[in-house]
């Protein structure tokens, strides 16, 4: 669609993993909006990842990966100040898209018509919510959405008010912000890409200072050439190679981290060249396991793979 042409011109090839990969270039300035660790439900209370910073000693930096300050090297004392997923993906936390929205209205002079994208793999679909909600409600327009493709990915897109921003769910039943949404002066951009704990934002440089220095949104500074993803580095990679050699030598491994223990075992199988991977990730409140088969006829390529559930069984962690 013409109106998201811009959007695709300006993004970078997925293999370059940067800011400006998931929202477009050119922007005066970006932020980086880290998603809440824990959201008020239930018993639960809002766990931001300032706190998990504390509770683990880990300093905070603009680079920083969930993983970082979730799995210190040192086991903390006291326990974890969060339970269960970690940080969400892919959206915004109700009460910071509002937030958000407060300031993103001040910057454009189009509030009343903007471009909100929703990823089109979403089950259930995307619709306005039905039911009784304290967020901004949708306004009366119902335009029949489009479809606007992005170098990696696929959207419906809705042209609405900005406050219609908060006043969709997928599934029938679960809020959602959208995952790339801009107004019609292109003023600023905000992408929530559906595989990150962040949402980043475009704009002047007067936008993202404001955003800075709101106390209700936990932000970082970002540059458009930051990675999006940094992977394991430091102990942490050290000790991934060395539960990856003992896999592929002796057959299991096994280690302990700060939140719990992870278990590793490799067994080939009848076929020749294959075998099956089995992963047991386990918390004091939780467990995750997987058996997953695996090719090791190449070595170069065994390894590779043999590392990628390695990491996913250690993040696990920290998701359970």
């Amino acid at each position: 669609m013409a109106a998201a042409d811009w959007v695709r011109e300006r993004l970078g090839a997925p293999r370059d993993n940067v800011v400006t990969t998931i929202v477009p270039a050119g922007f005066e300035a970006y932020a980086r909006i880290l998603h809440p660790v824990q959201t008020p439900s239930f018993a639960a209370t809002l766990v931001r990842w300032g706190e998990v910073s504390t509770w683990s000693g880990v300093t905070m930096n603009p680079l920083v990966q969930w993983h970082d300050i979730a799995l210190p090297f040192v086991r903390p004392v006291a326990e974890p100040p969060w339970r269960g997923q970690g940080p969400s993906e892919g959206g915004l936390f109700g009460p910071d898209a509002q937030a958000l929205i407060e300031h993103l209205a001040q910057a454009t002079g189009t509030a009343d018509t903007c471009f909100l994208c929703f990823w089109a793999g979403y089950g259930g679909g995307v619709a306005y919510a039905d039911h009784p909600s304290p967020m901004p409600g949708p306004s009366q327009r119902r335009d029949e959405p489009a479809l606007a493709l992005m170098p990696f990915r696929e959207y419906v897109l809705y042209e609405r008010p900005l406050l219609d921003a908060t006043a969709f769910e997928i599934g029938g039943n679960h809020p959602q912000t959208p995952n790339l949404w801009w107004p019609a002066d292109r003023s600023w951009c905000v992408a929530s890409e559906i595989d990150c704990q962040s949402t980043y934002l475009g704009g002047s440089q007067a936008l993202i200072d404001e955003v800075l220095t709101d106390d209700r949104i936990e932000s970082l500074a970002a540059a458009p050439d930051d990675p999006v993803y940094v992977p394991f580095d430091g102990w942490l990679a050290d000790l991934v190679e060395r539960v990856i050699d003992e896999v592929i030598t002796s057959g299991e491994a096994s280690v302990e981290l700060a939140l719990g223990t992870v278990e590793f075992r490799w067994r080939p199988a009848r076929r020749r060249g294959w075998g099956h991977l089995t992963t047991r990730s386990s918390r004091s409140h939780g467990l995750s396991s997987g058996v997953t088969p695996v090719d090791a006829r190449d070595p170069v390529e065994f390894r590779r793979q043999v590392r990628f559930y390695v990491e996913g069984a250690v993040l696990s962690l920290v998701r359970i």
